[in-house]
C-alpha cells in the first residue's frame, strides 16, 4: 500500500484553510467523485460551514498542533473506513498543484527576510 505523505495531506489542509472547500477544488472539482468530495466535507463541514477545526486553522494557518489535529480527524476516519483511503489518493491527485518556477536569477528572495535593522540587498548593485 502506497503511504500518503503528510506534505500531501498538509497541501490539502492549507487549501481548505485559505481557499474553502468549493475554492480548493475549483479546477478539479468536477474530476472528483461524488463520494470522495462529499467524505473530505463531511470532516471538515457541518450545514456548510466550517467545522471548529478548519476554523481554527483558519485563524492560525501555521499552528503545527491544528495541522496535527486535522491529520488526525483524516486518519481516524480511514481507520474507520479503509475505502476512504481511496478517496484521499483520489483528491490529492485531483487537487489543483500550483508550480512557481523562476530559474537563472540572483534578483529572488525565496523567504523571509528579518535583517534586525540592518541592510538589505537583491542583487549585485541594488540601489547603486
Amino acid at each position: 500500500m502506497p503511504i500518503i505523505t503528510t506534505v500531501a495531506i498538509t497541501s490539502l489542509l492549507s487549501s481548505l484553510a485559505q481557499k474553502g472547500l468549493d475554492k480548493a477544488f475549483e479546477s478539479g472539482v468536477d474530476n472528483i467523485s461524488g463520494d470522495a468530495y462529499n467524505w473530505i466535507k463531511s470532516l471538515f463541514y457541518n450545514n456548510n460551514e466550517p467545522k471548529k477545526i478548519l476554523k481554527e486553522l483558519q485563524g492560525d494557518p501555521q499552528n503545527l498542533e491544528k495541522f496535527g489535529n486535522a491529520v488526525a480527524i483524516i486518519n481516524n476516519s480511514i481507520e474507520d473506513d479503509p475505502k476512504f483511503e481511496g478517496y484521499l489518493k483520489e483528491i490529492l491527485l485531483k487537487l489543483p498543484n500550483i508550480e512557481n518556477t523562476i530559474s537563472n536569477s540572483k534578483n529572488v528572495n525565496t523567504g523571509n527576510v528579518n535583517t534586525e535593522g540592518g541592510d538589505f540587498r537583491i542583487g549585485d548593485n541594488y540601489g547603486n
